[in-house]
């Protein structure tokens, strides 16, 4: 997909030209695919989403279970939770949304340090879950999808040219998957509209996307459904509803039914957790 990209003059998005049909990958795609927070950062915070100002020193979570250590690495912290039972309840969770956050929305290398603004904000559980972790997620995400192709690497063993993404780039994955209208099922699972999106998603394992006849599949922009827009319009300032040129997408019968049904782009992170997580990554073997 990457290599469909064409020029566009929003910085704070994508275009892609796929049989003569101009895709548009943007927060409000992003939101509506994995369900978190995507609202503006919270007036502590710089214009990257970092606060301001943080206390000095190490946070007493890192001082309890990293004693000596005033920085931490992202693979430090995955041993740690891989190789040890953290008795307190509350503490467990806080180290767990770290790892969540650092090692899934925010990845990076494992040689990378994990962000001290972290844990000092997970002492409050109520700002850490309510803070929008989507918004930061995606222009993280957006930042390595537009300078990939850009920094490709060799791997003369194997001899291939490959290259990195990080942030998130599931969602853009899914995001590929919701634009073609109809995907085998060799390629790709569909278990029916959820929302968030990502949920209704998984991989088949019998083909691969690359095996497919691309031109032979329509594609279509991703188009929010009413309930969709409005929460996108009530959290997402970028968001200024449904182009013209889009046809809404009726309500499936599943939909209906469901009074369940219904996206939170505000929710707070830890609803991000039950309907997600567990389903796409494991901690441990």
């Amino acid at each position: 997909m990457l290599l469909k990209e064409v020029f566009h003059l929003n910085p704070n998005e994508m275009m892609f030209k796929v049989h003569e049909t101009l895709l548009k990958f943007s927060i409000s795609d992003f939101a509506i695919i994995i369900g978190l927070n995507c609202a503006e950062y919270p007036s502590f915070c710089n214009e990257d989403g970092i606060p301001k100002q943080l206390p000095f020193g190490s946070s007493w979570l890192c001082s309890k279970y990293f004693p000596g250590k005033s920085s931490i690495y992202r693979g430090d912290l995955y041993d740690f939770l891989d190789q040890n039972q953290v008795k307190d309840d509350t503490d467990a969770i806080k180290l767990v949304l770290i790892f969540i956050v650092d090692y899934i929305l925010l990845s990076k290398k494992d040689n990378k340090l994990v962000d001290k603004y972290l844990w000092h904000m997970v002492d409050s559980l109520d700002m850490f879950g309510s803070f929008p972790w989507g918004r930061k997620s995606f222009f993280l995400t957006l930042e390595y999808l537009k300078k990939a192709l850009k920094g490709k690497q060799s791997d003369s063993q194997q001899d291939v040219i490959y290259y990195k993404l990080f942030g998130f780039p599931t969602a853009f994955q899914i995001w590929i998957y919701e634009c073609f209208i109809s995907l085998p099922k060799t390629v790709i699972s569909y278990h029916g509209p959820k929302i968030p999106r990502i949920c209704s998603w998984s991989k088949a394992f019998k083909s691969n996307f690359f095996s497919l006849n691309e031109k032979a599949l329509p594609v279509r922009n991703l188009v929010p459904t009413e309930r969709e827009c409005k929460d996108l319009l009530s959290c997402i300032p970028e968001f200024t509803g449904v182009s013209s040129v889009h046809k809404k997408r009726p309500f499936s019968e599943e939909e209906l039914k469901s009074d369940s049904v219904q996206l939170n782009v505000s929710a707070d992170l830890y609803h991000f957790l039950e309907p997600f997580f567990f389903s796409f990554f494991l901690f441990k073997p």
